[in-house]
């Protein structure tokens, strides 16, 4: 039966397999239907994987995935009680060619018919075709692997879940399909997303990249590629000379990450950036960012710094950050204050622990990663101004300490609005860091997707493909 349904329930089906649950049929939600002992299961492997894969030299680089990107190397893997000695049974001399023979009989047919709506005949793809390599895995499971992106297919006017006679179009993503391999009266489906080959940066509203002149910083790119795939990343400056390259490999078992730690210490502050993501010389997403500048400035007054608590004056940071004392030159925290991007006539930071020394020092620090929590011994850095960080030494007048104050948290300082104070900046952000998940293997499928804004993305990429249809 044609897998025909109606505009709500092909975005549903979409958004099921961009978000990992898969949709197994058009009438159930099940990541796979398999009826009896059969099974059909769909992999990706890395697009440049594909001739080890044919070869049957990488048997460890294998995801298990309902969605597959247009670069990557899909794997179809099916099994049936004595498929194995059905394909022994046929005339050929490689396994590729007996498994064909197979399907070219009434004994057993493997289909991958398009999701869709309308009245319009759906498309189905050749899955005999010449590029088509099958590999025994073991005695009744074989793989199927073809090159995701020389897919083809034709309408299916005969409703047999075939391609019609013809050459073909290419797959123009994104499209649902759905898989199904009947052998001996046992079937087994399962649908499949295909999508392009894209990667997505993080990056705050309407800020784009913001990357600081600092060591580890963090660009963070959420992909569709099959992990173990190699990307190239560049930032170069627009307008200025600035360029930086490096290689990165996709990672990630539910969700996939392109992530890059760089060094920026010696960067242009306040330059804007093109950051772009390419596979094999073909460029994949270019995104706009910036080099933030970082400047800090303020006083403090030393009648105005009794040991419980320390006054600022004048305070400006172009980037929010943290105002922060120690106990002495070489000294521990005694306190920390996080302050949004702007200017301030005055602030007070109070003091959580005593201090003992003679004098504090106070610094400014920017917070890197936006998160308002001060990591001094962590990704968080001093502004700095000829090189040197943002910082003053405030002697103390009375040498015997006190009680720090009982307040555990200070609030968060907020921009003058007096007529005699500049307006306050609204202060940028960087990429959040996440975890790099754990190096891939062959890995199952359950859980494996994107989040909410993802599978939002492929709703829409959804709703444009049926608005072209009808």
């Amino acid at each position: 039966m044609r897998p025909r349904r109606t505009a709500v329930t092909t975005v549903l089906a979409l958004l099921a397999l961009a978000a990992g649950a898969g949709v197994a049929n058009p009438s159930s939600a099940a990541d796979a239907t398999q009826t009896g002992d059969g099974n059909l299961t769909t992999f990706v492997a890395p697009g440049d994987t594909l001739q080890a894969l044919r070869a049957g030299t990488a048997t460890d680089i294998l995801t298990k995935r309902q969605r597959v990107a247009l670069s990557d190397a899909l794997v179809v893997r099916v099994s049936t009680p004595g498929l194995g000695a059905a394909v022994a049974d046929q005339p050929g001399n490689t396994t590729t060619e007996r498994f064909r023979a197979l399907l070219s009989s009434p004994d057993a047919t493997l289909t991958a018919v398009e999701i869709t709506s309308g009245d319009d005949p759906p498309r189905a793809i050749d899955l005999t075709a010449e590029q088509l390599v099958v590999r025994r895995v073991d005695e009744d499971t074989f793989d199927l692997i073809y090159d995701t992106g020389r897919l083809r297919a034709t309408a299916d006017t005969n409703d047999n879940g075939l391609a019609d006679e013809g050459p073909g179009t290419a797959i123009a993503p994104v499209r649902v399909f759905e898989f199904e391999f009947t052998h001996d009266g046992v079937s087994a489906a399962s649908s499949l997303g295909i999508f392009p080959a894209a990667v997505t940066f993080s990056t705050p509203p309407d800020d784009g990249v913001v990357l600081y002149p600092l060591p580890a910083q963090r660009l963070v790119g959420q992909t569709l590629l099959a992990p173990g795939t190699t990307l190239t990343i560049s930032l170069d400056g627009v307008g200025h000379p600035f360029s930086v390259e490096r290689t990165t490999t996709v990672t990630g078992r539910q969700q996939s990450f392109a992530n890059l730690t760089l060094d920026l210490t010696d960067a242009p502050a306040g330059i804007p950036l093109a950051v772009t993501a390419s596979l094999d010389g073909q460029r994949l997403r270019r995104t706009r960012g910036r080099l933030a500048e970082l400047t800090a400035s303020f006083t403090t007054v030393p009648t105005d710094a009794p040991r419980n608590r320390l006054q600022f004056r004048n305070v400006s940071l172009s980037s929010g950050g943290f105002l922060v004392v120690r106990n002495g030159p070489d000294g521990p925290l005694v306190a920390n204050r996080y302050v949004a991007a702007g200017e301030y006539d005055s602030l007070t930071v109070q003091y959580r622990r005593p201090v003992t020394a003679d004098s504090v020092v106070a610094t400014a620090y920017v917070d890197v990663d936006g998160d308002r929590l001060f990591e001094g011994g962590g990704i968080d850095r001093p502004f700095r101004r000829n090189g040197e960080p943002v910082s003053s030494v405030v002697d103390l007048e009375e040498p015997t300490p006190t009680t720090p104050s009982t307040r555990t948290d200070a609030p968060t300082a907020e921009p003058t609005t007096s007529p005699s104070t500049d307006t306050a900046t609204a202060a940028p952000s960087s990429p959040t860091a996440t975890g790099t998940p754990s190096q891939y293997r062959l890995t199952d499928a359950s859980g494996d997707g994107f989040g909410p804004g993802v599978a939002l993305a492929a709703l829409l990429l959804c709703l444009a493909a049926l608005a072209r249809r009808d």
